[in-house]
């Protein structure tokens, strides 16, 4: 009889044990909090540009960009997707368009380009992963 609780309890065990190898590890939001989907563009009204993507938050993104283009630049910031800056420059003011949200780089550099004006060019683009 004892010999018989003791395969039971093995047995209960066993289940158990391989009953949890078909729980999954992390959910996709604890996947995505790890890997980092954030990014951000900074500009400068000389022209300077800087660009991180695939950082774990906003504000690390953000300061990744501006500690490539500078602490005075501006910035956008985005998640899960494609963001651009583009300049028009003439001889009295520079104008920049911003784009930010947008799932493929050309829709990016499209919007930012249609805010600069006409004959401006895109200076900085960035695309995160888990579009």
């Amino acid at each position: 009889m004892k010999l018989r609780q003791l395969f039971a309890a093995f047995a209960i065990v066993g289940a158990l044990a391989t009953s949890a190898t078909f729980v999954p590890a992390a959910t996709p939001e604890a996947d995505a909090a790890r890997s980092g989907y954030w990014g951000a563009v900074s500009w400068a009204y000389n022209g300077a540009t800087g660009y991180a993507v695939n950082y774990p938050t906003q504000q690390s993104a953000i300061r990744a960009a501006k500690g490539r283009c500078g602490s005075r630049c501006g910035y956008i910031s985005f998640y899960r997707s494609c963001g651009a800056v583009a300049y028009r420059f003439t001889p009295y003011r520079t104008y920049v368009g911003t784009a930010r949200g947008y799932r493929t780089r050309a829709g990016a550099e499209r919007a930012a380009r249609g805010q600069a004006g006409y004959g401006s060019h895109v200076r900085g683009w960035a695309c995160t992963s888990g579009r």
